[in-house]
């Protein structure tokens, strides 16, 4: 959470993140829109393991503050990007495939588009916690193997697993956008 008793912090800006420090998240919401918006098609193989990394995030984020658990899913959102372009970089390399400068121009925009959300996340004090931190940088670089694993076996499967975890972020976003609409307009 935010401390509120910074003696740096202007009236307005204690006032701002006590607010902040009121925003919350309910895991049990999500998984509701989760059963009802979730039409990702995937195999078992990729389901099990998302299941088991969206219960876990539910578990360690229950009742903490809202723009950690946010700080932890940007840092994650950007790392599959990474991992694609390395591979395209790789494949291009290998001889396999040439033709892959738009397919890497349009995943360094959306890794743009996701260091953006996390410098957000970062205003507003996700990342002061050490163990948020500790738990994003290693979830990303689990993430960013774990991809390139699927991508070696199969590209599908790497944007499917990738689709799987932004769709959760998309109901997680939306449920905390309908939960503190009323705060979120007074701040």
């Amino acid at each position: 959470h935010v401390d509120v008793s910074d003696p740096e912090l202007t009236k307005e800006q204690r006032v701002l993140h006590e607010k902040l420090n009121e925003l919350t998240l309910n895991s049990t919401a999500i998984w509701e829109r989760e059963e009802t918006n979730n039409d990702v098609d995937a195999p078992i193989i990729l389901k099990i393991p998302y299941l088991a990394v969206c219960y876990l995030l539910d578990f360690v984020f229950e009742g903490k503050y809202v723009p950690s658990r946010f700080y932890l899913l940007e840092t994650v959102a950007r790392t599959p990007y990474f991992s694609y372009i390395a591979m395209l970089h790789l494949y291009e390399t290998l001889g396999w495939w040439r033709r892959s400068s738009d397919v890497k121009r349009i995943h360094f925009a959306e890794e743009w588009n996701e260091y953006n959300h996390l410098l957000i996340m970062e205003s507003l004090g996700g990342d002061q916690e050490w163990w948020v931190r500790f738990a994003a940088y290693h979830s990303a670089i689990i993430y960013y193997w774990t991809l390139i694993a699927l991508w070696a076996l199969s590209p599908t499967l790497a944007y499917k697993f990738s689709e799987l975890l932004e769709t959760h972020a998309v109901n997680t976003y939306s449920q905390f956008l309908d939960e503190n609409e009323a705060l979120l307009q007074d701040m």
